[in-house]
């Protein structure tokens, strides 16, 4: 890949999140119509490709719509593809004082539902290298309680439930994190590590609950 195309990667980048970011945190509102291309190009110093790459990345992500002889509209909020890894990114950019929606509310339910009917599966499914690797996160989160340790013991204590869907539902527990300012609740993630490893899923439920509501 040539430095010129690497350019113009990072350059859309650059565009598509920073007006993800209006879009998402309520900035332009459903249906708002997006400015011109020839407006856009201006105020990012970018080509007309650059933008339309950007559109085109949003577009896939259902944040806008190309409505036929109206120009290019903010889409509704129910197609928006809010578990989606960059748009999830784009939303933990976002500061809340400053985003009319409050999505960090919704991912709390969304854990809320997923996290302890995880926590059972991993008590009946985890073998012992999801355990060790349960073990080994949960140590490093008692030395380290930033998100992105908070992050990967939640990677792998969704990784031992050994199901592809709780996988592709981590990034919403990265995002529900980046904007706690809590510590980790280091006594329940410690009886929910247990609790795996004893295979009570139970017991792995209410740890499980007790975490996210003490998080």
């Amino acid at each position: 890949m040539t430095d010129t195309v690497l350019t113009a990667l990072r350059h859309t980048d650059r565009v598509a999140a920073a007006l993800a970011q209006r879009i998402l945190s309520g900035a332009w509102s459903e249906d708002d119509k997006l400015p011109a291309d020839t407006a856009l190009c201006a105020e990012f110093d970018v080509s007309r490709t650059v933008i339309r790459e950007a559109l085109r990345l949003l577009s896939g992500k259902g944040l806008i719509i190309a409505v036929p002889r109206r120009g290019t509209h903010v889409a509704k909020r129910q197609n928006w593809a809010l578990w989606d890894k960059d748009v999830l990114n784009w939303l933990a950019n976002i500061d809340l004082d400053n985003n009319k929606y409050d999505f960090s509310a919704d991912a709390l339910d969304m854990r809320l539902a997923l996290e302890p009917t995880l926590a059972a599966l991993a008590a009946a499914r985890a073998d012992d290298a999801d355990n060790h690797a349960l073990q080994d996160a949960l140590r490093q989160l008692q030395h380290h309680t930033d998100a992105p340790t908070h992050a990967a013991f939640l990677g792998c204590f969704y990784a031992a439930a050994h199901n592809g869907f709780a996988i592709a539902a981590l990034p919403l527990a990265a995002y529900a994190l980046s904007h706690r300012q809590t510590t980790p609740p280091l006594d329940a993630y410690r009886r929910l590590t247990a609790a795996i490893a004893q295979k009570d899923g139970s017991l792995a439920r209410q740890a499980a609950l007790q975490a996210i509501l003490s998080d």
